[in-house]
């Protein structure tokens, strides 16, 4: 029986241990309220990072991948709150403040989920705007992004051996 490889081990376990539980509190709350409260965004920030790191260095392997990670979460975060900033209607403010750590969660499970996840997510994104307009009958009806946003890095981990032949894997 094969060793399990902690490069993709550990990131999944954060993903499950730390990520899931307040992902999807923060789901439910966003589904109801149409917000995303700062202290539950702001824990779950907390709890992915310190997993991450605590498994970087457990894993030396990860910390290449993590610095990756925070960098590219920290570009998408603030182009995120500049859009939210300057165009609300786009983009709220606490999906702004979410998407980096969805970044840095889906990052540390690979390239190809990240590509999966971001065309996992644009899919449901779609699917629940259409459902959202046909509901409703206008185009100024608005839904809760959240939730979409933060089951990115479980679609990318589902959809890779989905989009694995077409990414060349």
């Amino acid at each position: 029986m094969p060793t399990p490889d902690p490069t993709t081990l550990l990131p999944q376990l954060v993903l499950v241990l730390a990520y899931l539980p307040l992902a999807m509190r923060l789901s439910w709350w966003d589904a109801r309220e149409h917000r995303l409260p700062n202290p539950l965004v702001g824990a779950l920030t907390a709890v992915t990072l310190l997993g991450l790191g605590l498994s970087a260095l457990v894993e030396p392997a990860l910390r290449s991948p993590l610095r990756v990670a925070l960098v590219l979460a920290a570009v998408i975060g603030t182009g995120a709150v500049l859009l939210a900033l300057l165009t609300p209607p786009l983009l709220g403010m606490g999906d702004a403040k979410t998407l980096p750590v969805v970044v840095l969660m889906t990052s540390m499970l690979g390239g190809g989920a990240v590509v999966a996840g971001a065309c996992g997510a644009l899919l449901l994104a779609g699917i629940a705007g259409a459902v959202t307009l046909v509901r409703t009958g206008t185009g100024r009806a608005r839904f809760a992004l959240g939730p979409v946003l933060l089951s990115t890095p479980f679609l990318g981990l589902l959809s890779v051996p989905l989009l694995g032949p077409a990414l060349g894997g």
